[in-house]
C-alpha cells in the first residue's frame, strides 16, 4: 500500500474516531469517578450536570455583582431588540424627567400594534406613563415620554444613544424610543443584559418593572398587567421586560434574586421566552455557589471566568459565582495585580483530558498567593 493511501487511512480512522466520541459538553462515565478526590455529594453533581438548552437565537446570563457572564449563546450577536428597548426609554426619562412631571399626548402617540389606549391631548404623569410602557409595553406611552421629557422623539433617543455609550454598550444603537423593526436599531443580549441590570439599579424602576397590575383611577381608568411571564411564577424573579416584533421574534429581559445574588437573564429570538427564561434562572442558581473571597491590601482582583476577565476593587471581602462543573464556566485562579501584598481565594477547574473517553477532573482548593 502506497504512503499516500496509508495516510489518507489514517486520516479517516481518526475522524471516525471522532465522530464516535461526539462532541457538546463533557459527560460524566461510571468509571470516571474512581480515581478523583471528589466527595460523594460532588459526584451526584457531576453524575446529575446537563449543560442548559435554550431555543433563543442568542442568550446571555449575568451575574449583577460581579458583572461576569454565565453563560452565552451568540451573546455579540446583533439583533433587533425590539420592546427591549423601552428600558433605556424608561432609564433616561426618569434621569431626565420628573415622576410627577405631566406629559400631554400629541398625535405621535398612534403607534400600532401594542398600546395603552392614549388620546391626543390627554394628560398622564411619567410615573404613570412608565407603568403603561414597562408592564402592557405601550408604544403610545414610549412615544409620549420622548416628547414630553425630550421635545422632540429625535432629541430623546439621542440621549438614550448617548446613555448607551456611559453604560458601555458598545454593540447598541437606537433609532426610536419604542422599539419597533427600523434599519439600524439594534443591540446584543449581553447588551440588553447589562442595560437591564442598569434599570434595576434604580430603585424607582425596580419598583415599577417588579409590578404585577397597576391601576390609574383616572379619568379615565386605565388599567395595566405585567406580561413578563416569569413574574409572581418564579421565585425571585423581581423585574424585567418583554418584547415582540416580526425582527426580533419574542423577547424576554429578566431580573431574579435569591439570597441576595442577582441574576440577569436574557433570551432574544426565542420559541418560549417563559421556558428559556427559566432554564437559565435554573442553570444559575443549580448550578452555581457565591463563594466569598476575602483578600488582605489589594486594591484589585482579577479572576476569569471562561474568556472573560473581571476586575473588582476590594474594598471588602468580594462574593463571585463559580461552578466546579463545567470548564467554560470557570478556568484560571484568583490573580492579584497592583500592589497586592497577600490574598487566600480559591481555585477552581475541569479539565476534559479526552474528547474520545470524554474523561473529566475537578479540583477546588484553597491556595494562599503572594505578589
Amino acid at each position: 500500500m502506497s504512503g499516500r493511501w496509508r495516510a489518507l487511512l489514517a486520516v479517516l480512522a481518526i475522524t471516525c474516531l471522532l465522530l464516535g466520541g461526539g462532541f457538546g459538553p463533557p459527560q460524566w462515565l461510571r468509571d470516571d469517578t474512581g480515581s478523583l478526590p471528589l466527595a460523594p455529594s460532588q459526584v451526584r453533581a457531576l453524575q446529575q450536570y446537563k449543560s442548559p438548552l435554550v431555543s433563543a437565537r442568542s442568550a446571555v446570563l449575568l451575574d449583577a455583582a460581579s458583572g461576569a457572564i454565565l453563560y452565552a449563546k451568540n451573546a455579540d450577536e446583533r439583533v433587533a431588540p425590539a420592546s427591549l428597548t423601552k428600558m433605556m426609554t424608561a432609564l433616561v426619562a426618569v434621569e431626565r424627567g420628573d415622576l410627577s412631571q405631566k406629559i400631554t399626548a400629541t398625535e405621535h402617540v398612534y403607534v400600532e400594534p401594542v398600546v395603552i389606549g392614549l388620546d391626543p391631548g390627554e394628560v398622564m404623569t411619567l410615573e404613570d406613563l412608565l407603568y403603561g410602557l414597562l408592564l402592557p409595553s405601550g408604544n403610545d406611552a414610549a412615544v409620549a415620554i420622548a416628547e414630553g421629557v425630550g421635545g422632540t422623539q429625535a432629541r430623546f433617543v439621542g440621549w438614550m444613544n448617548e446613555k448607551a455609550e456611559a453604560l458601555g454598550l458598545r454593540n447598541t444603537h437606537f433609532l426610536n424610543p419604542h422599539g419597533l423593526d427600523a434599519p439600524g436599531h439594534y443591540s446584543t443580549a449581553e447588551d440588553i443584559a447589562r442595560l437591564t441590570l442598569a434599570m434595576m439599579r434604580d430603585p424607582r424602576l425596580a419598583r415599577i418593572s417588579g409590578t404585577r397590575e397597576y391601576t390609574r383611577t383616572g379619568p379615565p381608568l386605565y388599567k395595566f398587567r405585567n406580561s413578563n411571564p416569569l413574574l409572581g411564577t418564579y421565585d425571585g424573579v423581581n423585574g424585567g421586560k418583554t418584547g415582540f416584533t416580526d425582527l426580533a421574534g419574542r423577547c424576554l429581559a429578566v431580573s431574579a434574586s435569591r439570597a441576595g445574588h442577582q441574576v440577569i437573564a436574557v433570551v432574544l429570538g426565542s420559541q418560549n421566552i417563559a421556558r428559556d427564561g427559566q432554564t437559565l434562572l435554573d442553570y444559575a442558581y443549580g448550578n452555581y455557589e457565591w463563594v466569598t473571597l476575602p483578600v488582605s491590601n489589594s486594591p484589585l482582583l482579577d479572576y476569569h471566568i471562561g474568556q472573560d476577565r473581571v476586575e473588582m476593587g476590594l474594598a471588602q471581602p468580594a462574593e463571585v459565582p463559580l461552578s466546579p462543573w463545567e470548564g467554560r464556566e470557570y478556568r484560571g485562579q484568583v490573580v492579584l495585580d497592583r500592589g497586592a501584598t497577600t490574598a487566600t481565594g480559591l481555585v477552581g477547574w475541569l479539565i476534559v483530558e479526552s474528547p474520545l473517553r470524554r474523561l473529566g477532573q475537578f479540583a477546588l482548593s484553597a491556595v494562599s498567593a503572594r505578589s
